[in-house]
């Protein structure tokens, strides 16, 4: 698999721990092994970087005994951070952690939202509204913030080779009124647009499913290897940023709800004909 940066980067992550607890090595035994200091290590294996030396992590794949195939990879990873500047990356003051630049390398997304449409699937007016009534966007960044959002969805929808995209929405968020009826109408058919894409599922859980799988917390999984759990990551928004769970049972326990959830949920086409039964 082609994967850009935050995924190789979360790849060398893992496979620079997995050779050190093989070598049998703490941290404070590796960093002193290779000449650094202890706070380098340390936010190398946070992945608190943007680019990495070449050099650097061919002296750990040194003092870590790595076979040479495995290091060749990890090395060449190093090389390309220095090399690529993924489109997000001039936003970087404004965007939430690595999940931008996550969600651009997934091959599935599986979403579930509740009380608003999910980012990706949001019109430029419905957004617009979201941020103007926001205590956390100031006014003068809601334009450049819209740009962003366009791009994001530009640079997943319409790929190329475009993720495989299923989403639950929650019968909540297709009938508050952001920013007014009239862009609630735009925005639930651009929903109705969107679901007839073959990479696109839409599903909305009604009221009437009552007590669901789910259990009200919004969640995405990004997959980066088909339904290979060991190539995903689950990701949970919170107020400012969010965080990541990327065990193999956290990954398989949210899989097992959100299709539960998808069982709760209308039909694909049973959705697209209460969206359009919404809209007329």
């Amino acid at each position: 698999m082609a994967m850009g940066m935050p995924v190789r980067r979360r790849h060398l992550i893992i496979q620079l721990k997995r050779l050190r607890n093989e070598a049998g090595l703490s941290q404070d035994e590796a960093w002193k092994l290779v000449g650094w200091s202890r706070a380098k290590l340390q936010r190398l294996e946070a992945g608190d970087f943007q680019r990495v030396k070449a050099g650097d992590i061919m002296a750990l794949c040194q003092i870590y005994n790595a076979d040479k195939a495995v290091a060749e990879e990890l090395i060449q990873i190093a090389r390309d951070s220095r090399k690529e500047t993924p489109w997000w990356f001039q936003y970087k003051d404004v965007l939430p952690g690595t999940f931008i630049g996550l969600e651009a390398e997934a091959t599935l997304i599986q979403d579930y939202a509740i009380a608003l449409i999910p980012g990706l699937l949001q019109t430029r007016d419905y957004t617009a509204a979201l941020m103007n009534t926001s205590t956390d966007v100031p006014k003068q960044e809601v334009r450049q913030r819209l740009e962003i959002r366009a791009e994001r969805q530009r640079s997943v929808l319409d790929r190329e080779q475009p993720p495989m995209l299923m989403t639950v929405i929650d019968e909540a968020a297709v009938r508050r009124q952001i920013g007014g009826p009239e862009t609630m109408r735009e925005q639930i058919q651009h929903l109705i647009e969107l679901s007839e894409r073959p990479s696109v599922d839409i599903q909305v859980l009604p009221f009437s499913a009552g007590a669901h799988a789910a259990a009200g917390i919004p969640f995405t999984i990004l997959g980066f290897d088909g339904a290979n759990a060991a190539g995903s990551v689950v990701y949970l928004e919170t107020h400012k940023d969010g965080f990541y769970l990327d065990s193999d049972t956290e990954i398989a326990r949210h899989r097992l709800i959100f299709s539960r959830t998808q069982g709760s949920a209308m039909s694909v086409e049973d959705s697209r004909d209460f969206l359009e039964r919404l809209n007329s």
